[in-house]
């Protein structure tokens, strides 16, 4: 390639209107010919664009199954939520207003309380035991695409 062609690709360059064809041209010139010393800049730059374009498709590559990972385990969240509040506003139905206000005795109100307390204990021991269904979910999920 002429010299003069390159120096007005690299004016033309520097002001930011060259294509992608033609900033191909001066990569492949940087990165095989010799340079004249005034312009190994560009070379340094050029080097250093093409580094990192390969480094980036890598990094890329790796994200791709780890954002699998994310997306199945988001889903699986959401599941588990939603299926707790189903069965969290069932079991809260059976606490009246009527049950709450009826209460004058403060040994009946300790009494309402732990049962309250018990329920609600109950309700929370039944969201963890359903844990095990996702890590078995995920155990198969990681088998599936073959991630361990």
């Amino acid at each position: 390639m002429e010299f003069n062609k390159i120096e007005k690709l690299l004016e033309r360059y520097d002001e930011g209107r060259t294509s992608v064809a033609e900033e191909n041209l001066l990569r492949e010139y940087f990165l095989k010919n010799e340079v004249p010393p005034h312009l190994s800049s560009y070379k340094l730059i050029f080097r250093y664009t093409s580094e990192q374009k390969d480094e980036r498709l890598e990094t890329q590559t790796k994200m791709g199954s780890s954002s699998r990972k994310i997306a199945w385990s988001s889903i699986a969240a959401i599941f588990i939520v939603a299926v707790g509040l189903y069965f969290f506003n069932e079991s809260s139905q059976d606490l009246n207003q009527n049950d709450i206000s009826s209460v004058s005795d403060e040994e009946m109100a300790i009494q309402k309380t732990k049962e309250t307390l018990n329920m609600v204990s109950q309700l929370m021991n039944e969201g963890t035991a359903d844990l095990v269904y996702l890590q078995e979910f995920n155990k198969t999920t990681n088998k599936i695409l073959k991630t361990d």
